[in-house]
């Protein structure tokens, strides 16, 4: 018998589905698939109007016993057992244990390895972003285990990025005036760690001095004066701007993607075409006096918001365990989305006078339906970044001023 560590954050616990009160619903535009249990279980139902929909609605590919069937969705992209009070028809007759695997899960994600596992939410959905920046607690972790036959057949989580994770997650936590000294600081350490030689130990020993010359720096504000004398590149940050959104518009269909859009025409309120170079400058440069001057004041009083997403998605990305590439250009994946997150909600700070919860949560939902169930605009995402920083992972400190 084998011991099996979960370990989930408060915002994983807390989570409950508000069902028709969701600002927008997870029953459209969406993949559902249906395993071949449950396909028949609906075919063959005493309820007519599951069966029937069943008949009529869903599509048998078989391609395996997993993915028997999917869902068909309706001229506005919903699923045809959303009912006209936007609930689920297959949870309101059958109960729970009857949806399907899909909609049973989400937005719930399980990440697993030999002897633990690490849960969490994707913030596409509207409930979960809610839950993961809005409370002061919500990154605390929580543990517990299990016991079972034999260990997951997956690896172990590789150590040393563990401990990479572990120490940038601290750092995150340092009180500083500005989220953007905290990932400055995250920047120094990484480049430290990347320098560590020998055992595993040896690494420990290297990362810890480097985290505590680091946090010393933190706390004395040299840091942060380190950061006033790196100078902006506002040819790279307009080049982001404009090819993020080229792939955002390419995709076709996504949840939440009308919402999204919306934001986005507001940011492109200050980038007409037919601007001189001088003009666009110039609202790039006003664009980071409304974030100075309006978003932060309201983000400063719930200092919690900035951190709590920073600290998820080193949690949900597993950040140095997980690794793609380099470190600092995995860094650069999450800093350039939190450079359009707070393009757009700058633009809207701009344009209405002020920031509300609803705008964070909009932001925050609709962009993470483009980044994390779109796997072809995820790598295009990523060839983007690479072609605007040409080949430059440092270049990253460049979005933090």
């Amino acid at each position: 018998m084998k011991e099996i560590l979960v370990s989930q954050p408060a915002y994983v616990t807390r989570f409950s589905c508000i069902g028709a009160a969701c600002r927008d619903h997870c029953c459209k535009r969406w993949e559902i698939t249906l395993d071949k249990t449950t396909y028949n279980k609906y075919l063959k139902s005493e309820i007519p109007n599951i069966r029937k929909i069943a008949q009529e609605h869903i599509k048998v590919g078989k391609k395996s016993f997993q993915h028997w069937a999917n869902m068909s969705l309706d001229s506005e992209g919903n699923c045809f057992y959303l009912n006209e009070q936007r609930l689920c028809e297959v949870h309101k007759q059958l109960g729970a244990d009857a949806l399907s695997y899909t909609c049973t899960i989400y937005p719930r994600v399980n990440q697993v390895y030999k002897n633990e596992e690490l849960k969490s939410l994707n913030m596409s959905c509207p409930e979960a972003s809610k839950q993961i920046l809005f409370s002061p607690d919500a990154l605390l972790n929580q543990t517990s285990s299990y016991i079972k036959d034999s260990y997951h057949s997956q690896p172990a989580a590789d150590s040393e990025g563990r401990l990479i994770n572990l120490f940038c997650a601290n750092l995150m936590l340092v009180p500083q005036p500005r989220v953007e000294h905290n990932i400055y600081a995250i920047i120094y350490f990484i480049l430290a760690a990347e320098k560590a030689q020998g055992t595993l130990d040896n690494k420990l020993q290297s990362m810890e001095a480097a985290y505590q010359a680091i946090t010393l720096q933190m706390q004395n504000g040299q840091l942060a004066a380190s950061l006033q004398n790196i100078n902006e590149m506002q040819t790279l940050e307009l080049q982001l701007l404009m090819n993020l959104q080229k792939h955002i518009l390419i995709i076709k269909g996504l949840r939440g993607q009308a919402k999204l859009v919306s934001y986005m025409i507001t940011l492109n309120e200050f980038f007409p075409g037919g601007l001189s170079e001088q003009q666009l400058s110039t609202n790039l440069s006003r664009l980071k006096s409304a974030w100075d001057e309006i978003a932060l004041p309201w983000l400063n009083q719930r200092p919690y918001i900035l951190r709590n997403f920073f600290q998820y998605r080193l949690y949900h990305d597993q950040f140095g365990i997980k690794r793609t590439g380099s470190l600092l250009k995995d860094l650069y994946l999450i800093m350039a989305d939190y450079f359009f997150i707070k393009s757009m909600l700058s633009a809207t700070a701009l344009v209405k006078g002020e920031l509300t919860d609803d705008d964070i949560i909009d932001v925050m939902y609709s962009y993470s339906t483009f980044r994390q169930h779109e796997m072809t605009a995820q790598q295009n995402f990523s060839d983007e970044i690479d072609l605007c920083k040409r080949g430059d992972d440092l270049s990253v400190v460049r979005l933090l001023v």
